[in-house]
This record gives structure tokens, sequence and C-alpha cells, in this order.
């Protein structure tokens, strides 16, 4: 199963859970300046347009190398993908994507069917899944990210076909 639509990322704050640490945790977090990644993994989200299909993936970085990796996993060549004006998506079209983007920093963020906010929306889906967990590991991520994408489908479509497409998901990624 392949997912053509919207594609946004999310920073997601995770910890050490599970896992013993060399130097104790700070409090507070300390002083960072800008969205401060180093303790973030980012999720990107894949929605497919006209279904309520949602995908949730954990990876490493949000470099332009991992994008491509995510759309060619899961989004079929020749499709439309609308995203935001982060820098990771700037190499989609030389994919062979028909690529559409929204320019967030100017204060636009849908031009007619040119938007994101679908994608945008389920990742509220994405942080409020993971706030009942309090405290999330870094290493069980993906684990984390499929289970938001079953709980999105179960939320909005028969427990039967969920599990099925997660199912189908799971063996697209393995």
């Amino acid at each position: 199963m392949r997912l053509s639509g919207e594609v946004d990322e999310a920073y997601v704050p995770l910890g050490c859970k599970g896992r013993r640490r060399a130097t104790p945790r700070r409090r507070g977090g300390g002083r960072r300046r800008g969205r401060a990644t180093n303790r973030k993994k980012p999720f990107f989200t894949l929605v497919e347009r006209g279904s309520r299909r949602a995908l949730f993936l954990a990876e490493k970085g949000a470099s332009s190398k991992v994008v491509a990796g995510v759309l060619l996993r899961h989004v079929e060549r020749g499709s439309v993908v609308y995203t935001d004006e982060f820098r990771g998506y700037r190499r989609v079209s030389a994919l062979g994507y028909e690529h559409f983007s929204v320019r967030h920093s100017s204060g636009v963020y849908a031009v007619g069917p040119m938007h994101v906010n679908g994608a945008e929306s389920v990742n509220w889906h994405l942080r409020a899944f993971l706030l009942f967990k309090r405290g999330v590991s870094l290493w069980q991520a993906n684990f984390y990210a499929y289970a938001t994408s079953a709980f999105v489908r179960l939320y909005a479509d028969t427990t039967l076909h969920a599990c099925h497409w997660l199912l189908e998901v799971i063996g697209h990624v393995a």
C-alpha cells in the first residue's frame, strides 16, 4: 500500500525511558536557542487526501536523503505531493513527484488545493497519543509511530480493515 497526498514533519521530544544514563538528567532542559532538536526525533506524517489514511514514521533525521527514502518507500512516483517549505523537501520534484509547497514563513497556509492542513491536524493525534505515555523511549519510536497510525486508523475505520491495513504497511517497511 502506498500513500499519496500531504507530507509533514513533527519533532516530538523523546527521552531515555528504560535506559540508564551516564549523566543524570537535567531538570528544566536548560537554555536552548531555536528548535533545539537534540532530544527530539522527527516523525513524518503521510496523509492521503480524500481518505482517512495517515501513516506516521519515526526517522533518524530530517535531511533530504531521509525525506527521499520516506517518499520512495511510501508514495507512488508521479503522484502529487503537498509539503511546506522545509528545506528537506526541496528535492521532491527531482524524485519524480509533482510537488507543491506552501510558504508558511510568508503567512500563507492555504492557496486553493495547496495546503498541508490535513497532515498538520493529524500531527495532533500523534502528540495526543504520545502525551499519555509519559516519557516515550527514543529506541521504541518506530513502535509508537505504528501504534499511533493504528490508533488513528481504528478511529476512522472498522477494526478488521484497520488491522489489515497496518499489517500491510508493516510488511512494506520490514
